[in-house]
Parts: C-alpha cells; structure tokens; sequence
C-alpha cells in the first residue's frame, strides 16, 4: 500500500490527496460512481497515469482532513465495484422480474412475447434443418 495516498501541495496554498487506482482491480464505472459521491465536500480531478493506473486526486472543499477524505474515497470504490458485480451478476434475475411486473399490468405484452419467442424458436428450427450443400467427391 506504499505510496498509495500521498498528500501533496500545489501551490503554496492548496493542498490535495492522490490515491492511485488500478484499472485491473477497479473499473471506470466504479470510480466514476465513487467520485460522484464526493462532489458535495471535495473536487475530484481524475488522470489517466502511464499504464493501467487513474490518479484521484481531492481537493478539500471545506478544509477536511484529506487522508479521510482519501480513505473514505476507497470505500466507495469498494462499495460501488461491489454494487456492479452483484447488477452484473443479477442481471438475469433483474430482467425477469421487470417482465413480470410489465406482463401483470398488460398481458398482451406476455402475448406478444410469447409470439416473438415461437418465431425465433421456429427460425432456429428452419436453420437446423436446412441441408448443408453436397461436397463433390474428387
């Protein structure tokens, strides 16, 4: 964790935290969504390093401690790289419920899916049993 928060000056004045976040670990998404949660006490400047590696770095709107504002920043990141994989993981699961909610409120939307499927299932069938071509023997 060597040299994964550093606090830095700018100016003579302004003061900041860097984290360096690995794209390997954490996804783009994840710290965006992580960053956004910080825009009421902190501003967030994201920099792309060489590699695979985003530099965060937080400005202190209010003259907050910057190591907690930093690790206070990880969290989210954990929290929100979290968040996805469980939407991602679920996703199947999520989508059948919306159906469901859709089709209990008008049923001719479970109709029209229930037509859509049967077409699809009688075009796979058609492609299953059209014949291959002949191969010429030599």
């Amino acid at each position: 964790m060597k040299n994964q928060i550093t606090i830095s000056d700018f100016d003579k004045d302004t003061k900041f935290a860097s984290v360096n976040v690995n794209l390997e670990v954490y996804s783009l998404q994840s710290i965006y969504a992580a960053g956004y949660v910080f825009l009421d006490k902190a501003y967030i400047l994201l920099d792309q390093d060489k590699g695979k590696q985003i530099k965060v770095h937080i400005f202190s709107r209010f003259g907050d401690d910057l190591k907690k504002l930093a690790l206070d920043f990880c969290n989210e990141l954990i929290n929100y790289s979290h968040y996805f994989s469980r939407v991602e993981s679920n996703s199947a699961n999520i989508k059948t419920i919306m159906q469901r909610v859709l089709f209990s409120v008008n049923p001719k939307f479970a109709e029209e899916a229930e037509e859509q499927e049967i077409k699809d299932l009688l075009k796979d069938l058609e492609k299953e049993e059209t014949p291959l071509p002949a191969r010429s023997k030599k």
